[in-house]
């Protein structure tokens, strides 16, 4: 970049060059018409001193050219009006540029300038005359003053090196997104250093789920931390499509029947017919045991939940115990349901709030701010809960909602409220209520009611929590609706399955549903999706993944051929299905029947997609020399050489 004084020395010159140029186009008009050819800003009169005079002379001029001519009066031009407008329009550097836009030749041009002016003059020569002056009117500049001005104007944008403040800048950029930074840091150097500045990195390493060390990024920069896990979520999209990855199995010979598995992240508890809930962390060395968590209860487990926090079990008996997730042994808290019927226990995904139901009777339960368990709530119900879930938006008691559903109607209220001001959201008579699922600002309802068509009869209804009133009905489905999932799907959508063997996803600002797929001959049991896969568990016992963008089946598979699929979820890279049976079609002697089949008591299949064991370097000659082997072991080839000899 040149200098001040080089810039102000070639603006000089550029002047003198374009004067010049203007004076030799003068001198080469004819005499008497010198005086058009006259700087932006001036006026053609002559100053106040010599007025009189000139105007005898330019009349005399005037009158001579219309006696020569004698231009008839149907030819004469129309009357020009002199105001600003049409003075600017004769402006030499705007003539100049018309010019060379049309590629006319500057002769041309000239003249036709010459007679433009000429006829302005005679349509102006009755009027009043503007008053003489030598400076510009109004604000306007020249041609070339304006183009030195934005010309000037671009090299002094000082940008974030010389007049904004290095803090100032960081405040901009920490509004960027990922891509956006990547982008900054291509401008220049500057740039790049506030784009690669740590505290931006960080901050979009937690908006990503990167995991960081506590002194910050563990002698290691942020950004190439993210770097690493954009990478693996990319390896782990691919496996998932292509079914890569490694396969674990948990279960428990001393428990009898699997009766109830639930999942928070990496953590698995389950609890089997003998009494006995087991813990499980998926990301725990190989040489680390299970938690067995100590209960004194003989009866099956009838359900089980689990956070990061507390993890909590419901007996057969109506006995609640809730234990430390993190220490496991003796329970922290345990208390008993005094109504009929199974009960049911649910946490929220953070927090150490707990709410369970039984019967007619539904209890809240939470820690105090020494750590001692209490009751929060309980109430009775008119009617028998058949649904339970919990929400929560922050740590706080009130954060928390509670949605439960009797026969015909769906309630939620806070537990820090007088059980009377719960709100009653969903209510109509004859419709049964199926399926439940909500967050802390909405709830889906599945019900079976009367309808004219079978569409009418199993529909799901959207509600909105903040107000109680009702989003959307969706209707497609032909049977029962089974089951749904609300919680983990991204904004605005669902996901649904039911009895007539079909998956749908459902988004609230389209009024047909986004995904409509065959999915399992004996019905739907549990579903699940994200941003761009649907994963369903059958009846029959099988799992499949669909991509949400082409609508088309990725990959099929079998964990077990006895029991259907109970309880499916998945977290990043982990696949997490549970097959047991219902406690109906429980076998009555179970000893028999495990010497013929293996998962006969039900188990958990842990799928984990973010290890490749493709044998890349083993000889042809030690891997199988089939493609679909009973029970598909994931792309690992069989390293026995007898397959090929």
């Amino acid at each position: 970049m040149a200098s001040n004084d080089e810039l102000k020395q070639f603006v000089e010159q550029w002047k003198h060059e374009i004067q010049s140029s203007n004076h030799k186009a003068a001198a080469a008009k004819p005499s008497g018409q010198d005086q058009e050819l006259r700087l932006p800003g001036t006026h053609r009169f002559c100053s106040s001193g010599e007025g009189g005079a000139c105007s005898s002379k330019q009349e005399q001029q005037r009158k001579e050219s219309r006696t020569s001519t004698k231009t008839p009066p149907h030819q004469l031009p129309g009357r020009h009006s002199c105001n600003q407008d049409d003075l600017n329009s004769d402006y030499r550097p705007f003539v100049l540029a018309d010019q060379l836009l049309k590629g006319q030749p500057t002769e041309s041009l000239l003249e036709e300038r010459q007679d433009r002016k000429r006829r302005k003059t005679d349509a102006c020569s009755g009027g009043v005359s503007p008053p003489a002056s030598s400076q510009p009117r109004g604000n306007q500049n020249t041609f070339l003053e304006q183009l030195i001005s934005d010309l000037d104007e671009i090299n002094e944008i000082p940008f974030f090196e010389i007049s904004l403040p290095r803090e100032l800048a960081l405040q901009i950029f920490q509004h960027l997104s990922m891509e956006d930074l990547c982008r900054r840091a291509q401008v220049s150097s500057s740039w790049r250093s506030l784009a690669d500045d740590e505290v931006l990195w960080q901050k979009v390493g937690r908006s990503l789920g990167c995991v960081l060390s506590p002194d910050g990024t563990g002698g290691q920069k942020c950004k190439e931390l993210v770097k690493m896990h954009v990478e693996t979520d990319r390896t782990v999209t691919r496996n998932w499509k292509t079914r890569v990855g490694q396969i674990d199995y948990l279960e428990c010979a001393i428990g009898g029947f699997l009766s109830a598995a639930y999942s928070c992240g990496t953590h698995i508890v389950a609890g089997f017919s003998e009494g006995i809930v087991r813990l499980w962390d998926i990301l725990a060395d190989e040489n680390t045991p299970s938690v067995l968590l100590e209960s004194n209860q003989e009866q099956a487990v009838c359900s089980v939940s689990v956070n990061p926090t507390v993890t909590a079990a419901a007996f057969g008996s109506g006995d609640v115990s809730i234990w430390s997730t993190e220490h496991g042994g003796t329970p922290l808290h345990h208390f008993s349901l005094d109504q009929g019927g199974p009960p049911q226990v649910c946490t929220c995904p953070g927090g150490t709030v707990v709410a369970s139901a039984r019967g007619t009777v539904v209890r809240v339960d939470s820690p105090d701010a020494v750590g001692v368990w209490q009751c929060r709530q309980n109430f009775s119900c008119d009617k028998k809960v058949t649904h339970l879930s919990l929400a929560q938006k922050g740590e706080a008691l009130s954060d928390h909602l509670v949605v439960m559903a009797t026969d015909y109607d769906v309630y939620a209220y806070r537990p820090h409220l007088p059980p009377e001001e719960r709100l009653r959201f969903h209510a109509l008579y004859g419709a049964a209520v199926e399926c439940l699922d909500a967050t802390a600002e909405q709830a889906a309802v599945a019900s079976t009611c009367f309808g004219v068509s079978l569409e009418d009869v199993f529909k799901v209804q959207w509600y909105s929590l903040d107000t109680g009133k009702q989003l959307i009905s969706l209707r497609g489905h032909r049977g029962q609706v089974t089951c749904m999932d609300l919680r983990n799907s991204p904004p605005n959508m669902l996901v649904t399955g039911a009895a007539d063997k079909r998956v749908r996803v459902f988004d609230v600002r389209t009024p047909r549903a986004v995904l409509n797929q065959y999915a399992h001959p004996l019905g739907v049991s549990c579903v699940q999706m994200d941003d761009w896969k649907v994963v369903s568990g059958g009846q029959e016992g099988s799992l499949c993944v669909w991509d949400l963008r082409s609508q088309n089946k990725l990959w099929e598979m079998k964990p077990s051929k006895v029991h259907p699929i109970q309880y499916c979820r998945f977290r990043g890279p982990h696949l997490i299905a549970a097959c047991y049976p219902a406690p109906s079609r429980r076998l009555e002697d179970p000893m028999d029947q495990s010497r013929r089949q293996a998962d006969v008591k039900g188990r958990i299949n842990v799928y984990d997609f973010s290890v490749d064991q493709t044998t890349r370097d083993v000889p042809d000659i030690c891997k199988a020399d089939y493609d679909e082997p009973e029970g598909y072991n994931y792309n690992i080839n069989l390293a026995m050489p007898y397959d090929t000899l």
